[in-house]
């Protein structure tokens, strides 16, 4: 088993306590309201939960494994809380790494504090999983860039105070060459469309932005000029491995409610727990839960360590999702009825689990990652 250091138990039950007491005594309503939850974030913020990143760049001493330990622990206790914050951990590695100086020095502070919240918008409608495939463009106007297109399924669309987006720079050119741009949400030009009603995640916005003539100062170009292809890889790497440490934290709430339901309910005048039709299924979801914890952790070290990890990443984000699936409806059968209330605590992990099972690709999308990776690679690298 992998096994944290004292300073990462410490910050995880830090914030276990903070979610016991703040988050899942209100998550429900928090829920039912479908409000996005700003002031949650603050106080992450402030209490320095926020205070880490992919990179290992930035001169943090809470890297990769303390975002997963973040994100797991807030998923806990609201999935809609650690789907809110992996994009924005994903832009928080970007500043640190790839942008200017003067960009570095007005959004990593805030970004930190939870004062200010960020989008990664790369979708479009057309191009779904083959992110190359883009319509986005961005051209060069003295010291301005000048960006037309259309982002879709853009997690913090509406409420986020900025936006990493990709765009094309050399349309022109036999190799379709991509760059990274931030936009801030009042830069005109930039035009919200209506948020998109999902299944599951509720706190958290999905909608799509259009850019009309969006005029942007130079050096909000994040990184090099046509070599944004690396940047996006390398964020949706890290994507993979927050989501999987989102439906991880899911997993282990559909878990805890399974083991409380079935200790506490009678049938025959026997605890449910004592029947092997509910003790030998709470086994399984356990041994698939700590295989699933053990392989995010060393993903996560991976990343921390500047090893390659592609692969990995996108083996570990399938295996996660089936898990979380898997744990969520196994629990959801021990409630029986009760399993299908609409907006109980069990109910809300099955729905954010199917939910988070298209988030960062889907399962197919990293089911043909891993192949072809494996096709075109020897096999030593990774066993």
């Amino acid at each position: 088993m992998y096994i944290l250091t004292s300073e990462q138990e410490n910050f995880k039950k830090e914030i276990r306590e903070y979610v016991n007491k703040e988050i899942l005594p209100n998550a429900n309503t928090l829920d039912v309201s479908e409000k996005f939850p700003r002031y949650i974030i603050e106080q992450c913020g402030t209490l320095g939960f926020l205070n880490t990143s992919f990179s290992s760049n930035i001169p943090l001493s809470k890297k990769a494994t303390n975002t997963v330990i973040f994100l797991e622990e807030i998923s806990r206790g609201l999935a809609s809380l650690g789907l809110i914050l992996c994009p924005h951990f994903q832009a928080i590695s970007l500043i640190a790494s790839h942008a200017a100086d003067s960009l570095k020095t007005n959004l990593l502070t805030p970004a930190l504090q939870g004062k200010k919240i960020f989008a990664y918008a790369i979708s479009e409608e057309n191009s779904g999983t083959n992110a190359l495939e883009i319509s986005t463009t961005a051209v060069k106007d003295g010291n301005e860039w000048v960006i037309n297109g259309k982002k879709c399924w853009i997690t913090n669309a509406g409420v986020a105070d900025g936006y990493f987006i990709n765009a094309l720079t050399a349309s022109t050119s036999k190799r379709r060459s991509i760059s990274f741009f931030y936009v801030d949400s009042h830069t005109k030009g930039l035009i919200f469309h209506e948020k998109k009603k999902m299944t599951g995640c509720s706190n958290s916005i999905m909608g799509t932005i259009e850019l009309q003539n969006c005029r942007i100062p130079s050096e909000h170009l994040i990184g090099i000029e046509n070599e944004g292809y690396s940047l996006m890889k390398s964020s949706l790497n890290q994507g993979r491995l927050g989501m999987a440490a989102v439906v991880t934290g899911i997993a282990q709430r559909a878990f805890e409610l399974a083991i409380d339901f079935s200790t506490h309910r009678e049938f025959y005048g026997r605890k449910l727990y004592s029947h092997q039709g509910i003790s030998f299924p709470i086994a399984e979801m356990f041994a698939q839960i700590i295989s699933t914890k053990n392989t995010l952790y060393h993903v996560a070290m991976l990343c921390e360590t500047d090893k390659p990890y592609s692969v990995e990443a996108a083996a570990l984000k399938m295996f996660a999702n089936e898990t979380c699936n898997t744990v969520c409806r196994k629990s959801q059968e021990i409630h029986g009825a009760y399993g299908l209330l609409q907006n109980s605590e069990i109910e809300r992990c099955f729905r954010d689990s199917c939910m988070l099972t298209v988030a960062e690709g889907t399962i197919a999308a990293c089911k043909m990652s891993i192949s072809s990776a494996l096709l075109n690679s020897s096999l030593d690298q990774y066993f």
